[in-house]
């Protein structure tokens, strides 16, 4: 295969081998003028003096003999022009549109635009008349005022940068263009260059066609294009030979070079591969260089990304035995864990929640969410592990860790920068970290420390990639050092971050390799010019390969049009063009895509494919065209078994019985019940859940606070032994919102409730006591109440025969309240759920076959333990129990349990009525204890296993649900 750089270099060569020398050749890019002079080496049968090979811009550059800015000088250049017209104008919203107005510029001088009737194509009088002719000569609103008044100052502002330019020699890259084309005239009659040649180039802007045109006029320049017949015919729809087209047509060359008719003729095997996501086509390019390297060990191959991302996938993907290729485009530093930690820190210090300035310094709160995310990054732990290895730092061991645990432990939703510093005992990293920024000095302070920290971690622990990364920051931090100066400029956060972030959207981590590897893995924009037999093109899907239409301009479309200002029409047939000629001289293609996915819009194929199975193959009998799917191939598939079974040996027997040793709780009971695989987890494994920090109130914590309120309000009386009357309801009525509030922020470690969620939640805590205590009040039978207990723990001995041994069983349970209404004495529990009277109901029927088998008789069973464990008490000791009781004759007392539901105040006190003699013929006492029995000789039983529930609405709430996959 011959290329289009080989066949130009022979041209060159032959034509001008006399005075070869003396020739400018300019090329699309710097890649495209390397390998053409490779390959004029090689058409050069013996030594030659090479001509000047160059990339269109840098030969630009060099003719315009200005220094070409960073856009950032750019842009701080810019905004103290625009404030010279409009003094209120504010730098964290020009920041938004400077850099797009900067390119706006840049396109108009590019384009040669003639910017006195441009900007009075935008004045208000032209704008309106295009918009509304009715509304000449009436009142604007202030919106449209402004609008103009914007526009008026661009144009100033555009004429002075220009003027400040052009003084010290500067320029951005459109007025550079400019500026050599307003010369060209002059510099067509310099001797520098003997002659012009332009190679390969398409998508000219006007400074570029107006350069080459005068050369040619001049006699002093030749063009070579690559375009190929399917492409350049007349009529054709087809945007890939837009551009070409119209050179052809309009610029009169004596000899068309060169047209081809490749795509319509060639033999061509074009593989379009569907993938399931974007990270396979790595996987894919890997075993397709394998399969293509088998067939010939030196076949060129080109793995083309548009997707830059997908740069580590295919890298890490391209087999061992293929040592040596070529990375064209660089490595983007946004990809990088060192990118991500300074990302971390900069949401650390804008999503505080109080500003003491409106720039955004002095952000002394910072949000417990970025602050871990911040102290968990790799770099950080590593950081901690390098201090845990110097014996001097003792007290400094594991300290980042602690800083976490204190975190979740206290709850702080929202941290001071002092708290954390004093967490993390003042150390660097702390200081670098958490430090606040009350200007950019601080910013970049707390950058060059966070460097010099990391710096010496790796000078301890060597990282080649990582200590790049470190440098290449470095440079950036100084580049961005040097350009600010922080007394002057007010940048805020944002501006900074902005700033930094587009330096390094712009900055690369190079590769070493042989530029002329036989394998180039390159950008789209990089295979401008050259030719490869074997390609493998990734991510050819609609807003990838095109590019998504965007509207990258301040300048209304219609402006663009009417001034030959590049849109995103003239990007598509750019691109197009780079894709059909990459295409021309290829015999084995191979498209890849992701395929069509659930989500809107994504995984369309490109209209490229559509193109050419639709078009192009049909009139190419010799193209093997052919839509594939790539498939994962499941070699070794292990069968899964989603239950869970665990058998019961000697050593998880023995765990259980010392479980009912420390005490069987009603809790236990139902979890049991419920699954036994719960209860496994929770009481024998100890598997805990993972604390967190609740930044909103708890279903727990609600409950919690409930509990504590009538806690306070009622233990004054259980110590007196004086019973509740309607006078002391009245003034807890009255006490109640502060006592609420109080409880709040104990339970909550001092967060607010007046608001978001908590305020909600705080006013629903309000209403419902308020609820209860009015129930109280207006209740015939409630008062007057004796408090006997609070929150105290109830516990009786069982002994349960199981086999040979007699096992000692603690049945216990934590009351939240007993009470005496009347003759009753009542053991209540508070939920602050909903619960029914038909959920504490039990029939006779049930009693033996479910009671102590089904999830449903859960609050009936709470009930059932409680008051076992009551009536018990009451027999074996009822002077502690009766202790504020002594008016009343214990014979007379009726033991009962029962449930306050909050959700359910209306209903009252729910008491369950266990109809266990109708049931057994036994009574209370001993159909429970048989009952318990049962259970506890089931629990021991080793033929029976510890599996997980079947009912899937037990786990719903189950902490344990990931281990069952559920």
């Amino acid at each position: 295969m011959q290329t289009f750089l080989e066949l130009a270099a022979k041209y060159v060569y032959e034509k001008y081998k006399e005075n070869i020398s003396e020739l400018c050749i300019v090329l699309p890019s710097r890649r495209a003028s390397f390998f053409f002079k490779n390959a004029l080496a090689q058409a050069a049968p013996e030594p030659i003096w090479s001509p000047e090979v160059s990339g269109m811009e840098d030969f630009i550059t060099k003719l315009a003999k200005v220094d070409v800015l960073e856009p950032i000088n750019l842009q701080l250049e810019l905004y103290d022009l625009m404030r010279e017209q409009d003094p209120n104008l504010d730098f964290d919203q020009f920041i938004t549109w400077g850099s797009t107005l900067l390119d706006d510029f840049s396109r108009i001088d590019q384009n040669l635009v003639d910017t006195t009737k441009l900007f009075d194509y935008v004045s208000e009088a032209k704008a309106l008349e295009r918009w509304d002719p009715a509304h000449l000569g009436k009142e604007l609103t202030p919106a449209v005022k402004k609008y103009f008044s914007l526009w008026d100052n661009i144009e100033k502002t555009y004429h002075n940068l220009k003027d400040h330019l052009e003084e010290r020699k500067q320029a951005y890259t459109g007025m550079a263009f400019k500026i050599v084309a307003d010369n060209i005239e002059q510099l067509a009659k310099s001797p520098e260059c003997a002659q012009y040649l332009f190679i390969g180039l398409n998508a000219l802007t006007s400074s570029e066609e107006k350069i080459i045109r005068t050369l040619l006029k001049h006699n002093k320049a030749e063009v070579l294009f690559d375009s190929d017949d399917f492409y350049m015919e007349e009529g054709t729809p087809n945007r890939a030979g837009s551009f070409l087209r119209r050179y052809k047509s309009t610029w009169n060359l004596p000899d068309w070079r060169w047209q081809q008719n490749l795509l319509l003729t060639d033999e061509k095997e074009i593989n379009v591969i569907g993938v399931a996501n974007a990270s396979m086509q790595g996987k894919l390019a890997g075993q397709l260089i394998q399969e293509i390297r088998q067939r010939d060990k030196h076949a060129q191959v080109a793995v083309v990304l548009p997707d830059e991302t997908l740069l580590l996938p295919v890298l890490h993907s391209i087999p061992n035995e293929i040592p040596n290729y070529n990375v064209t485009m660089g490595l983007s530093f946004k990809g990088t864990p060192l990118y991500n930690l300074i990302d971390l820190l900069f949401d650390v210090h804008l999503t505080g929640v109080t500003q003491l300035q409106e720039s955004g310094y002095k952000v002394y709160q910072y949000h417990h969410l970025t602050v871990t995310k911040l102290l968990s990054h790799p770099f950080i732990r590593r950081y901690e592990l390098y201090l845990n290895e110097q014996p001097d730092k003792q007290e400094l061991h594991g300290f980042v860790q602690r800083v976490l645990d204190q975190i979740v432990q206290d709850n702080r939703v929202l941290i001071t920068a002092n708290d954390l510093l004093k967490m993390g005992k003042h150390e660097p990293l702390f200081e670098a970290l958490f430090k606040s920024w009350r200007d950019c000095d601080d910013i970049i302070a707390s950058l060059y420390q966070l460097i010099d920290l990391l710096h010496k971690m790796y000078s301890h622990q060597p990282s080649t990639i990582e200590t790049e990364y470190l440098y290449i920051f470095y440079t950036i931090v100084k580049r961005l050092d040097t350009i600010f100066d922080c007394r002057e400029q007010k940048i805020s956060v944002r501006s900074f971050r902005k700033f930094l972030n587009e330096l390094i959207a712009r900055q690369r981590l190079p590769f070493s390799g042989e530029p002329i590897s036989d394998l180039q893995i390159m950008g789209m924009l990089e295979t401008r010019a050259l030719d490869f037999e074997n390609l493998i093109i990734l991510s050819v899907n609609e807003n990838t390969l095109p590019a998504p239409k965007r509207h990258e301009s301040l300048m209304p479309y219609d402006v663009l049009k009417q001034f030959g200002l590049p849109t995103y029409a003239e990007s598509e047939g750019a691109m197009a063009y780079n894709f059909y000629r990459l295409l021309q001289r290829a015999k084995n293609v191979h498209l890849l895509y992701v395929l069509p996915s659930d989500t809107y819009g994504s995984g369309e194929k490109s209209r490229f494919i559509l193109q050419l199975q639709n078009d192009l193959a049909l009139r190419n009998p010799k193209i093997k065209f052919r839509d594939l799917t790539a498939t994962v191939e499941l070699r070794d598939q292990k069968k899964y078994d989603e239950d869970i079974v665990i058998h019961k040996d000697a050593q998880t027997l023995e765990q259980l019985r010392q479980e009912l040793k420390r005490g069987l709780y009603p809790s236990h009971l139902n979890m049991y019940i419920n699954c036994s695989l719960q209860y496994y987890f929770s009481r024998i494994a100890k598997i805990r859940e993972i604390d967190e920090v609740e930044e909103q109130l708890g279903a727990d914590q609600f409950g919690t606070i409930v509990h504590q309120v009538l806690e306070d309000f009622f233990r004054p009386f259980e110590q007196n032994g004086k019973p509740i009357e309607k006078p002391q309801v009245e003034k807890m009525l009255q006490a109640l919102p502060a006592k609420v509030e109080t409880e709040f922020r104990k339970v909550t470690r001092g967060a607010s409730p007046e608001r978001g969620m908590n305020f909600l939640l705080f006013k629903v805590a309000v209403q419902v006591l308020e609820k209860y205590l009015e129930g109280l009040l207006n209740s015939e039978d409630e008062l007057p109440l004796y408090v006997l207990r609070l929150e105290e723990q109830l516990e009786t001995i069982l002994e349960v025969q199981v086999g040979d041994e007699l096992i000692s069983v603690k049945v216990a349970g934590k009351a939240d309240r007993i009470d005496l209404k009347g003759a009753e004495l009542r053991v209540i529990d508070y939920k602050t759920g909903k619960v029914e009277r038909n959920q504490v109901s039990v029939k006779a029927d049930d009693v033996a076959l479910h009671f102590i088998t089904s999830p449903r008789y859960d609050k009936a069973r709470q009930l059932w333990l409680y008051e076992y464990i009551l009536q018990r008490n009451l027999q074996q000791k009822p002077e502690l129990l009766l202790r504020n009781a002594s008016h009343l004759d214990p014979a007379r007392i009726v033991p009962k349990s029962g449930i306050l539901s909050f959700r359910n105040l209306d209903a009252g006190v729910l008491t369950a009525d266990f109809p266990f003699e109708q049931a057994t013929g036994q009574d209370f006492i001993s159909a429970s204890e048989a009952l318990l029995t049962r259970f506890v000789q089931e629990l021991l039983d080793p033929n029976e296993v510890i599996r997980k529930t079947k009912e899937l609405e037990i786990c719903q709430y189950c902490p344990y649900r990931g281990i069952c996959a559920r």
